[in-house]
């Protein structure tokens, strides 16, 4: 079968690969399913691997297999696993496998403290781009049929709803914590999908991010009722003082200095969750004495966030659900940019360099062929 790879710390050497179908024997104990991928989306961090700064291959491989923003349909499973996962169910498999922590034990490998991780189609482990996969029962989060067109958006959509259940669960501290306001900064696909969730939470959400409204991305937070605010036109601090104070920040931008700008505006007994990672060397002069003096006489929180739980993947169904209840149509609008077939590769590529594109993914599979592949 085909899948696409690439050869570590080899810059733009994504190809196709021919490669072994997998069996339900690969997993052992009889827990295997068999999953057809029906599209995969992906995003800067499948860019970066393909720019060769980081990812390993599996162990006795020389190519790794990206792709982490699954979506399939179960085609067979094995004899030990339960009745919730089922053939012909439509499936999200999580991402990261468990190390040797304490943490990775329990179940919560996003929490690692292992210096080395072990996530599918980024390090060490093959990923999703690839027509079939199998995997542990464990791993799988089974989906609606109803969300077959959005399940491609349940990985990014995990790592938002990570931060904002931390959020929750850091707060539970203050015993009557009721957050009212959120500000979003950056408007990508996690960005979207952090401003939906606060607004399914009851949440005034602003959204704050570079380009002039309006644009595309400015009026899908208009049409879940959120504010969009220019960095272009009005400071974060300025946009604070209209729209805070912020009870919640969620930063997910690669710009580093934002982090600190919403540090400084943050409001009392607030969080302010990060999740970009940036690798870059810049520096910037921060406000540290006011940064300081205010997490400290305000009781705030700054919390990093990495990666999913199997729980964050579970509750980003729940929303899923809640969002085309509330928003009906409104995820379908985050899939800008579709790619036919895994052979088509270098049109995806071409589309990750768009700043116009929200999300792109490949259709690896139609979900027709898949249903008559099962039968």
């Amino acid at each position: 079968m085909k899948a696409l790879a690439i050869f570590p710390h080899t810059p733009h050497s994504m190809h196709l690969e021919d490669v072994s179908k997998p069996g339900l024997d690969d997993i052992a104990g009889g827990r295997g399913v068999l999953v057809q991928v029906l599209r995969v989306g992906v995003d800067g961090t499948d860019r970066e691997i393909i720019e060769g700064k980081y990812g390993e291959a599996p162990p006795g491989s020389k190519f790794l297999i990206t792709g982490h923003e699954n979506f399939g349909r179960v085609m067979s499973v094995g004899p030990n696993v339960r009745s919730t996962i089922t053939p012909g169910m439509y499936v999200v498999a999580t991402v990261r496998r468990p190390g040797h922590s304490i943490y990775d034990l329990i179940g919560l490998q996003d929490m690692t403290t292992d210096d080395v991780y072990y996530e599918r189609g980024i390090n060490l482990l093959h990923g999703y781009l690839t027509e079939y996969y199998v995997d542990d029962a464990e791993y799988m989060v089974p989906l609606p049929a109803n969300l077959r067109e959005v399940g491609v958006l349940l990985e990014p959509m995990s790592v938002s709803q990570k931060g904002i259940n931390q959020a929750f669960e850091i707060q539970r501290r203050l015993k009557v914590w009721r957050p009212q306001r959120a500000a979003v900064i950056g408007a990508g696909t996690v960005c979207l999908l952090a401003a939906l969730t606060l607004r399914l939470r009851g949440l005034e959400v602003m959204a704050y991010s570079r380009r002039p409204a309006p644009y595309y991305n400015s009026d899908l937070i208009a049409e879940i009722g959120g504010h969009y605010v220019s960095s272009h036109d009005t400071s974060l601090a300025d946009a604070t003082a209209q729209y805070g104070p912020f009870d919640i920040m969620f930063e997910a931008t690669g710009n580093s200095p934002l982090a600190f700008a919403a540090a400084e505006v943050l409001g009392k007994n607030g969080v302010l969750i990060l999740a970009s990672i940036t690798g870059g060397d810049t520096t910037v002069e921060v406000n540290t004495d006011r940064i300081n003096q205010g997490f400290v006489l305000g009781n705030k929180v700054m919390v990093g966030t990495v990666n999913a739980s199997r729980a964050d993947f579970e509750s980003g169904v729940t929303d899923f659900v809640r969002a085309e209840a509330f928003y009906p149509g409104w995820l379908n609008k985050l899939l800008t940019t579709k790619v036919n077939g895994l052979e088509n590769f270098e049109e995806m590529l071409q589309h990750l360099e768009s700043k116009d594109a929200i999300k792109v993914f490949i259709q690896v599979a139609s979900d027709e062929a898949s249903a008559a592949a099962g039968d």
